[in-house]
Formats: C-alpha cells, structure tokens, sequence
C-alpha cells in the first residue's frame, strides 16, 4: 500500500512536501493540511495530474497561510500509549500497560487480553519502540497465517519494519513487509492492510481485479480504508523522536 512520491514546493522560505492523493471518491481537487504538516492533493482518478498540478500552483499563497497554522505531529509512543492503552495482537485487542524493570522486556498474560512493557528508567521511549516491535514481529506473523489460510493464498515470508511512508507492501516473490505500527490500529483495520497486501498474491497493480478481490475479502474496504487514512497522522509519525 504506497503512496505516490510526493510533489516539494517552496512556502514561506521552507520545503514543504505535497502527496499526490487519485481518489475514486474525488469530485474535484483540493488541498489539504493535517498535523504534522502533512499536505494531500487530493484529484478524482479520471483527472489529469497536470491538472492537480496546476491547482496546487494556483493555490500556493493559501498553502502557506495554513502550512504555519499546522499543528505538529507528537512523536511520542509513550504519550500515545498513555492516551489509548490498548494495541492489537494478531486478533485480538490487548490492553497494555507500562511498568519500570531493570530490562525492556514483554510480558503477554496468557489469561487476558493484556500486554505488560516493561522498560528502564533510562532511555524509555526508545524501550517502548523495541517491545512494541517485538509484539508486531508476534502478533503481525500470525494475522498474515492467519488471513492468508482464510483466502487461500501462500505467502513466501513476513518482515515487520519501521517504514515511514507505507503501511506494507507485497513482492513480487510473495514477501510481505509491514510497518509495526500496524498493531496500534483497531484489529478490522489491521486486518484490512494485510487483506490490501494479501490481495497482490492475486494481482500486482491496482487494477479493477484488485479492487474486486479485496471487496470480496473485506467488503467494508472503503469504509476501513477512511478509518485507515485518518489515523495516519496520529499513528505514522510515533517512534520517531
């Protein structure tokens, strides 16, 4: 699931980069600034890049207004596991909670959907990333089993990675690469990124085939997919302090 490259334009002395976002919900273009600053041109699928292209020059001068007004993106894992204690482990949502040991280490209850990180008093944001990594690298294995046995598809292998513009992709060779941010995602939705991949063992482009395929999969992709792009700000940008 990837991005198109995004589009530098230069407002208000700074380099600012601008995502170019085809929509098939799209009814004209626009421009849009969510924290961070992340900025969307957003274009129906029929238009012309060109087009967009020319909108967002037009409207370089407004861009620069709200760009200053944007709110920045909290980096912090630890705030955000304090504001919503909870992560998803295969599927299954977890309650977590953080508590102070001598080691960073995970402590899944076998008896409770709750997982414990327990981190240093040194260095502990930086704790937080590995230990939630390692329950991704647990959790992210068996959904893709998981999903992969439910749609009858085989999958060469799964690595979880700290990707900053992508929440997985698919190769060629059926290896799946996913972002371990995904296990702070609702379970329906971290399930709807793997169906996304899942569904390029059938067809490697985005075509009508693909799109067919996933619905037939997960039928509320679109819905999903709303849920999925609204908490890119929130999400994306955690663990990066």
């Amino acid at each position: 699931m990837t991005p198109a490259q995004p589009i530098t334009v230069h407002v208000a002395g700074r380099a600012v980069q601008v995502w170019p976002k085809p929509s098939e919900r799209a009814r004209r273009v626009r421009l849009s600034v969510k924290p961070g600053p992340r900025v969307e041109l957003t274009y129906p699928i029929h238009a012309s890049q060109a087009s967009a292209l020319a909108f967002l020059k037009d409207n370089l001068s407004w861009l620069e207004q709200v760009v200053q007004k944007a709110r920045a993106v909290q980096p912090s894992l630890l705030a955000h596991l304090e504001k919503f204690p909870w992560a998803t482990l295969d599927e299954r949502m977890m309650e977590v909670s953080l508590t102070t040991g001598p080691r960073a280490r995970l402590v899944i209850a076998k008896e409770a959907d709750a997982v414990q990180l327990c981190l240093p008093e040194a260095g502990r944001e930086e704790a937080a990333v590995r230990v939630l990594r390692r329950l991704a690298e647990t959790g992210l294995t068996l959904a893709v089993e998981r999903l992969a046995r439910r749609v009858g598809v085989t999958v060469d292998a799964v690595s979880v990675r700290d990707q900053t513009t992508r929440w997985g992709s698919c190769s060629q060779q059926g290896a799946l690469s996913l972002n371990w941010r995904l296990v702070l995602l609702p379970p329906v939705v971290h399930d709807h990124v793997i169906y996304h991949e899942l569904a390029h063992r059938k067809h490697m482009d985005h075509s009508d085939r693909f799109w067919n395929q996933l619905a037939a999969w997960d039928p509320d992709w679109k819905k999903h997919d709303r849920e999925l792009t609204k908490r890119w700000n929130i999400i994306m940008d955690l663990g990066r302090a």
